[in-house]
């Protein structure tokens, strides 16, 4: 990696990467994750992503990295375990390298990232995702592979971390669409500071600022054409699905009925019969069968639910607002039941061969996720809370990490926010990038603070020795004799 200059290292990035260490916990960490789950737990979407390395990309409804990274784990001979064991090890050797960056002492970076490690197990919907080879597994990883780089490249003073990390973000939001939302303040923190202190030079800024525009224009680009041959994907309305399960929620909410004939096949359906259809937690429950009514049809309507969402939106505002907020209660933990959707907890049938190896042990960490999720101090949104209150703590002891902090806060936010109006269900899964930045940003930042204030102590123990030291030598010099 090149350097650009001999400036000193700024106080924001006090520790070193610490790549033995670093290496080390990851491979423990993931080998417990991914063990009882190998080769990976496998739904709808992720065989599809299989299928597709296998037969070629066919639609853009689903970002096509996730089949490409299956097709090179099939190259190298790894099949679907490679990814899924790649994908484990890079999250925690990402966390371990910008943890270690961030705390001094390498005592209290292994403090931080066994509490990392333990949010997996104590937030049970945090394990089951990991455990499945989902891409928002991926995205989580590349996102913190690409601020791990971005810290290095401010220790080093590296232009080409730089341009690694901006890679690495690019990776993630090619992944997932609303993952840019997961920089929505890293980013301009990394062009305005891109050393983590004030005053940098011009080319530097520069530089981040290219290699992030690049980044996230290939990821754009990644969506449109494939490879190898850049045919221009068939275009895919990905906002259908929210739009529909709107409508359903509006009309449940309105006592009205707003659904396009096309979504019943002509059948009419009554107010009362969608309200016994519509479940917060996933559109997909709205489609099945209820015995005595129309059933409700997974489609577009042949463009109507593009055309009426809006007139329904603006008709029932407040019933919107109350059906995505519905949602988003479920998506965060907050509701009274169960928490939905903690993980999948099998490979479904398909014509590949792919199984559990490890039934039992799946069994028996399965049982476990299914039996704590529900408990309320165990919801994901406490991860939320928690990480504001750190920041704060950071911000008021005036700590240098306080200003990134707030960065990875914002996009711990953001990330989330756009589910708010995005989201077709309410997955645990869906917030899994934000729900693990946000463990990352809690344990580093308590050990930030613990750290800082053990600093401060032995400053005030060494001002206190050498205040004795001088009037030992004071008294000494003033003795007879002397």
């Amino acid at each position: 990696m090149s350097s650009e200059g001999r400036i000193a290292a700024p106080a924001a990035l006090p520790g070193e990467p610490r790549w033995i260490a670093s290496a080390l916990y990851a491979a423990l960490a993931a080998a417990l994750a991914c063990w009882p789950a190998w080769p990976g737990l496998m739904s709808y979407d992720s065989l599809y992503a299989w299928q597709e390395s296998r037969t070629g990309i066919a639609t853009m409804l689903w970002p096509p990295l996730h089949a490409y990274l299956f097709w090179l784990s099939a190259r190298l001979g790894a099949g679907v375990w490679g990814l899924f064991g790649v994908q484990a090890f890079l999250l925690f050797f990402a966390a371990g390298i910008a943890a270690n960056l961030m705390l001094r002492r390498g005592l209290w970076a292994a403090a931080a990232l066994a509490a990392f490690a333990a949010a997996f197990a104590y937030v049970p919907e945090l394990l089951g995702t990991l455990m499945a080879q989902w891409r928002d597994v991926t995205t989580a990883s590349f996102t913190l592979a690409g601020l791990a780089a971005w810290l290095l490249a401010a220790k080093r003073r590296s232009a080409a971390a730089r341009v690694l990390a901006a890679a690495l973000f690019g990776l993630a939001a090619a992944l997932r669409y609303n993952a840019v939302l997961l920089l929505a303040l890293i980013a301009p923190l990394m062009v305005w500071r891109p050393y983590l202190q004030p005053a940098p030079p011009a080319r530097a800024r520069w530089i981040a600022a290219g290699a992030l525009v690049l980044g996230l224009a290939l990821a754009w680009g990644s969506t449109q054409w494939r490879l190898p041959d850049l045919v221009r994907l068939p275009s895919a309305h990905n906002f259908a699905g929210t739009q529909e399960f709107d409508l359903i929620g509006i009309s449940a909410c309105a006592d009205a009925d707003e659904l396009p004939p096309g979504l019943t096949d002509g059948w009419p359906i009554s107010p009362r019969q969608i309200r016994k259809a519509y479940d917060p937690r996933h559109l997909q429950i709205a489609f099945r069968a209820v015995p005595g009514q129309p059933r409700i049809l997974e489609s577009d309507a042949g463009g109507e639910v593009e055309r009426v969402w809006p007139r329904a939106v603006r008709r029932h505002l407040g019933c919107y607002l109350a059906h995505r907020a519905a949602v988003f209660v479920q998506q965060m933990g907050l509701a009274r039941g169960a928490v939905f959707y903690p993980a999948h907890l099998q490979i479904d049938p398909n014509p590949y061969g792919l199984r559990p190896s490890h039934p039992q042990a799946l069994a028996k960490v399965g049982g476990y996720i299914e039996s704590r999720a529900p408990e309320l101090w165990r919801r994901p949104f406490w991860l939320y809370l928690l990480a504001v209150v750190v920041v704060g703590a950071l911000w008021l002891r005036r700590a240098p990490q306080a200003l990134l902090g707030a960065a990875v806060l914002g996009g711990v936010y953001a990330y989330p926010a756009l589910l708010f109006v995005a989201a077709p269900a309410a997955d645990a899964r869906y917030i899994f990038p934000s729900s693990v930045l946000a463990a990352w940003l809690i344990a580093v930042g308590i050990a930030l603070i613990l750290d800082q204030r053990s600093a401060e102590r032995a400053d005030a123990l060494d001002a206190l020795l050498a205040a004795a030291t001088a009037r030992d030598v004071r008294a000494a010099s003033r003795a007879p004799g002397s």
